[in-house]
């Protein structure tokens, strides 16, 4: 205990603490993080955790945080895969909403915490962008491209993100997630496919 408190003299129990955070939430989402355990798991006295810590909720949001950070990491590398096969600003949104899914798919637990943070996927202000952000992005460049009219952006959003995140809950948490992963892959692909056409106005799935 004694040579703990003193690794953790110069900073390094916050990030501990939620490193122990999102080791308790992989599995169960946030209802597995409890602030007692986490100090157990660090192997510091309560007391120390509140000078990081308020309650267990502050513990909860900054596990959020890092949660979200790592969804828009799957994100990104998504997005950068399907740029690779088809290049555009259509694959950039393809990306958004593949990358989403395989995020709640690979990682519901984190996928549920995620959205305790739900304050800075809208109104972010760390320096990762969100998830919320990204499609945002995606559909600007549609906006840019001319294929998306700019009236109709916010609509977009709210159309994408509605049924991404609908599927991505009943996949991975919800009475779907059950069903075989390449099944779901599959129709998470087309789904993705479905709602890019549908905001961008024309037929435009690769298959």
């Amino acid at each position: 205990m004694a040579a703990a408190r003193s690794s953790y003299h110069h900073g390094g129990l916050r990030e501990a603490l939620v490193q122990a955070g999102l080791a308790m939430s992989r599995d169960r989402g946030a209802e597995a993080i409890v602030l007692r355990e986490a100090t157990r798991r660090v192997g510091v006295t309560a007391r120390a955790a509140y000078r990081h810590f308020a309650d267990r909720d502050a513990l909860v949001r900054a596990v959020a945080e890092e949660a979200l950070a790592r969804m828009a990491r799957t994100i990104e590398a998504k997005q950068k895969e399907k740029q690779a096969e088809a290049g555009g600003g259509l694959a950039m949104l393809r990306g958004v909403g593949e990358g989403y899914i395989q995020f709640a798919l690979d990682e519901p637990g984190w996928f549920d915490v995620a959205f305790f943070a739900m304050a800075d996927m809208v109104n972010p202000t760390a320096a990762t962008r969100s998830p919320y952000q990204q499609l945002h992005d995606a559909l600007a460049d549609l906006v840019s491209a001319e294929l998306l009219d700019p009236a109709k952006a916010a609509d977009a959003a709210v159309t994408c993100w509605s049924g991404v995140h609908g599927f991505a809950t009943l996949t991975s948490r919800g009475p779907l997630r059950g069903l075989p992963r390449e099944r779901v892959d599959a129709h998470a692909e087309r789904l993705v496919a479905d709602l890019v056409d549908a905001v961008a106005g024309a037929d435009r799935r690769s298959g």
